[in-house]
């Protein structure tokens, strides 16, 4: 239980909104969530946060498409949000705060990179803008990653084993040569991101933006 669940739960109806989950499915050790109801359309990089049962919150980005609002709740998360991915099924009510800023990047192209925490706001951008987002992402399970992020129209993303530190800013700086307008995002983990930032700037590439969401031992950040 953590006390910002447990003050959003008291004040209920002054924050929460509300959507019912209308389809899950299975995918690459994700549970893609499609929610219909009290959900605006969501801009690309902004953010849900669901109370969980228990009165946990848990953060997710929310990706627009023509069935409604769709979340992707990794299955082997430790804690209630991997709980909660494992065990949700069509026909549950969700209560939630959002959307919100989160993750700003400027038009035009975009690289994403991150971990399986970063699939879904890649293709939240890529859904915005069609054809202009690359993705990089690791994972220690690359061809379930790899699945989930084409489910989510992530086709051509490239996916490496976690640790390869070099493929990742290869794969990085071959899409920047490609698109040199592109702003590049470093999102997930905190020691993935001081991993890249620091080898992108040997590269000569400083100019990119950073958001974490989560740090070994601790629960989410955003």
């Amino acid at each position: 239980m953590s006390a910002k669940g447990t003050l959003v739960g008291l004040l209920g109806g002054a924050f929460l909104r509300r959507a019912q989950v209308v389809g899950v499915e299975e995918v690459g050790g994700f549970s893609r969530v499609v929610l219909r109801g009290e959900v605006e359309r969501a801009e690309p990089g902004t953010k849900l946060q669901l109370l969980l049962p228990g009165d946990d919150m848990r953060t997710y980005t929310p990706i627009a498409t023509s069935e409604g609002i769709v979340l992707l709740g990794w299955r082997h998360a430790p804690g209630p949000g991997g709980r909660w991915a494992a065990s949700v099924k069509e026909g549950d009510e969700l209560r939630f705060v959002g959307p919100q800023r989160s993750l700003v990047l400027p038009e035009g192209r975009a690289i994403v990179v991150g971990d399986e925490t970063s699939v879904a706001v890649a293709a939240s951008f890529e859904a915005a803008r069609a054809g202009r987002v690359t993705a990089v992402l690791e994972a220690s399970e690359v061809t379930d990653v790899r699945a989930a992020a084409a489910r989510v129209g992530l086709g051509s993303a490239s996916v490496l084993a976690r640790g390869d530190t070099a493929g990742l800013v290869d794969a990085i700086v071959r899409a920047r040569e490609e698109a040199p307008s592109a702003a590049i995002a470093l999102t997930g983990g905190s020691e993935l991101i001081l991993r890249l930032r620091a080898a992108l700037k040997e590269r000569g590439l400083a100019d990119v933006r950073t958001k974490t969401y989560w740090v070994p031992g601790r629960q989410g950040l955003d």
